[in-house]
């Protein structure tokens, strides 16, 4: 009895907040029902404010739009007043060079004194390289002391005036200073009579007789042709049928090939061409001369 009375009072107080509910939708409805300004005011006013955040959108996109197209139409007004048409520009570079030639001269001449330049060092690098390896090759035709720190070395053709001269001008230096001698690498480049001239010393050497033909092939008592010259030479103690042998060996011509690749190397084009240390001189020089480069290069 005592649980059932105490269910019954708990449903009446929510019967009565249901009913206070219900009442108070009833009490607003009727308000906004009773007064359509009110209602109309709220709606207006929720209207309002989106229309002025939309216009307020769509301003701030007007703005940003406005001031792009300015920028992009500054940026282009500002290039289009700097540039040339291309016709212009040809004719302008077309008339300067016209009106200033002795420019253009000194420009190109500037460029071709550095690329000479490049070009020479490349050349003395190279060059300093092929004396090494000249210092270096096993060469039996020598002309003074054997022994000799100092040394020249001459290409020669024994058909070249100028290698004549030389001959006489540098066995004045060998007479007077004994520790300098000279090594002959062959370079006959005069026709066939040269190389024949030149294949004879190098068979001579092999007799270690080099340097009593060399001396005999630039002196005035060499004969015109080849039997008489090997008949001077039978008269020197040399052996003509070893001579004539080797002359037509294999060994003549592999020393033939040496020396032109040398000649190649060098880049030499004529004759005497000379080298005393590092420095190369590519013609005929005198005594004084000599002497002056022996005592830079090895002093």
């Amino acid at each position: 009895m005592g649980i059932y009375s105490r269910k019954r009072k708990k449903s009446g107080f929510r019967v009565f907040i249901l009913t206070l509910f219900v009442l108070s939708i009833f009490l607003v409805l009727g308000y906004y029902f009773f007064n359509p300004n009110n209602l109309k005011t709220v709606l207006d006013k929720n209207l309002s404010d989106k229309v002025v955040e939309t216009q307020n959108e769509v301003e701030v996109e007007k703005v940003i739009e406005t001031n792009e197209n300015e920028y992009f139409q500054s940026e282009i007004d500002i290039d289009l007043s700097n540039y040339l048409e291309k016709s212009d520009l040809d004719k302008s570079i077309k008339d300067f060079i016209q009106n200033n030639p002795e420019f253009i001269i000194d420009v190109l001449s500037k460029y071709q004194d550095e690329q000479n330049k490049i070009e020479q060092e490349k050349t003395s690098q190279l060059n300093n390289l092929n004396i090494i390896s000249l210092n270096l090759f096993d060469n039996p035709m020598i002309i003074g002391n054997k022994n000799a720190s100092k040394i020249i070395y001459e290409f020669v053709d024994y058909n070249c005036g100028y290698c004549l001269k030389f001959h006489q001008q540098v066995l004045n230096v060998l007479n007077e200073d004994l520790n300098t001698k000279l090594v002959i690498m062959q370079m006959p480049i005069l026709g066939e009579n040269s190389l024949t001239l030149s294949k004879i010393a190098i068979a001579a050497s092999f007799q270690n007789k080099f340097e009593e033909v060399h001396n005999y092939l630039y002196s005035s008592e060499r004969k015109s042709k080849l039997t008489d010259i090997l008949g001077d030479l039978f008269l020197m103690n040399i052996d003509i049928n070893q001579l004539e042998k080797d002359i037509n060996s294999e060994e003549v011509a592999k020393v033939i090939l040496s020396h032109e690749q040398f000649v190649n190397e060098f880049k030499f084009n004529g004759t005497p061409a000379i080298i005393i240390g590092e420095t190369i001189i590519p013609g005929y020089i005198e005594k004084d001369k000599i002497i002056e480069i022996l005592e830079n290069e090895f002093s």
